[in-house]
């Protein structure tokens, strides 16, 4: 259960994105979808390393707390 929350990263990603620009809710989906239609790269790049970050973190999360949850998962590979 642990490990499908970490996969689960890029989906809420993309989900928020899909919601952000069909209810014209601010935020930084509906900038990154005005970003790449405005041809803004700079912006585009940063938010693109943000979403990049935010799935690492989750995987990273996941494994850890599968981890602890799982005393035969052993840390040392």
């Amino acid at each position: 259960m642990l490990i499908l929350v970490g996969s689960r990263v890029p989906e809420l990603i993309t989900g928020a994105l899909l919601i952000e620009t069909v209810f014209s809710w601010p935020g930084i989906a509906s900038a990154t979808v005005e970003a790449a239609t405005s041809v803004d790269f700079p912006l585009l790049a940063a938010l693109t390393v943000l979403a990049t970050v935010a799935v690492f973190a989750g995987n990273l999360l996941s494994d850890l707390l599968y981890g602890l949850a799982d005393p035969r998962a052993g840390f040392d590979g």
